[in-house]
């Protein structure tokens, strides 16, 4: 690579910006970690949410430091050597990996989500085989990157295509499988329906980010490879991911509040924190009656409720039965 001040601003001023961006979403997910450690739902979690939650944050501390030094390495330590752009350093080959090692253990757990929605082995199977996909080719592309200058970027295309190509299909059907089940666990009680209708919202927006960031690091690298404007993108990609995680972590608490109150039983609303168990009409007084609702937030819950369940009944004893059954 020629260092002329075009080829410099094309290359360098995109590590600059996807450093910052990283910094950003880094400064995001900080903020995330320290509210999910802070929760008394953490202590609820599972062992493998929480190792997941610790992954999370070890990869991005690093990814953060590896930012940053790939900045230095180009802006302070090369800054009066034009022939280092010419050379690919790790940090630079690296991306890729450190994008999956951030990324994958995500999607399973999304996957997860999945298969507890749907019960389909078939279903999870598909969405594990094309993370695993997604991981070995990655990988691939960062071995293969460590051992070329940066002039032959070119011929990673191949695989950063398919690494890129297998990301955003991975997405989608994460997205579209968790929407579609969610959607058919429905249960007519509107506060229910409202909780799940923001997982929707959350899964879809969550979604949007990741295929968008996919989307431009696959444009920029197959259009121009020679530049580094997919490193805009692809450096803080994996912060992107993590955020969603924590997100999908942190708004349970949130989520489950707003099932509190007031039922709806059928189509009108009844305030069930004071219903007459008596059937004659003229000795009715409040009675207090104590409903336990399942944590409807948590996804791998929601199976036990469909639209082919017994739905509330009301007998003329006043016996309020199956409510909040998620």
């Amino acid at each position: 690579m020629s260092a002329t001040p075009e080829t410099v601003k094309l290359f360098l001023g995109p590590i600059y910006v996807g450093t910052i961006l990283s910094t950003c979403l880094f400064g995001v997910c900080a903020s995330q970690f320290t509210t999910y450690f802070l929760s008394a739902r953490r202590l609820q979690d599972s062992l493998s949410v929480r190792a997941l939650v610790l992954w999370e944050l070890l990869i991005s501390i690093f990814c953060g430091a590896t930012s940053v030094y790939f900045v230095w390495l180009y802006l302070v330590d090369n800054y009066f050597n034009p022939g280092f752009m010419a050379s690919a350093p790790w940090p630079l080959g690296a991306v890729p990996m450190l994008s999956v090692l951030s990324a994958c253990p995500v999607q399973i757990f999304m996957a997860y989500r999945v298969f507890a929605l749907s019960k389909s082995y078939f279903l999870v199977g598909l969405l594990v085989l094309l993370t695993i996909a997604n991981v070995g080719i990655a990988l691939a592309t960062s071995v293969i990157a460590f051992g070329l200058l940066f002039a032959d970027g070119s011929q990673l295309t191949p695989l950063a295509d398919s690494w890129l190509a297998i990301t955003v299909v991975n997405d989608l059907s994460l997205t579209l499988s968790l929407i579609y089940y969610l959607h058919r666990h429905r249960t007519g009680f509107t506060k229910t329906d409202t909780v799940i209708r923001r997982l929707m919202r959350s899964a879809l927006e969550s979604a949007a980010f990741a295929t968008f960031f996919s989307i431009m690091i696959l444009i920029m690298f197959t259009v121009l490879p020679k530049t580094g404007l997919h490193l805009m993108f692809s450096q803080p990609m994996g912060r992107i991911y993590t955020s969603t995680l924590l997100s999908t972590l942190n708004a349970r608490e949130t989520l489950r509040d707003g099932m509190g109150g007031i039922y709806e039983l059928g189509e009108s609303g009844v305030d069930v924190t004071h219903f007459d168990l008596r059937s004659n009409p003229s000795d009715r007084a409040p009675v207090a009656v104590k409903i336990t609702v399942d944590d409807v937030t948590d996804t791998n819950r929601l199976h036990r409720t469909s639209r082919g369940d017994k739905p509330t009944e009301i007998h003329g004893s006043g016996w309020v039965s199956n409510v909040g059954a998620v």
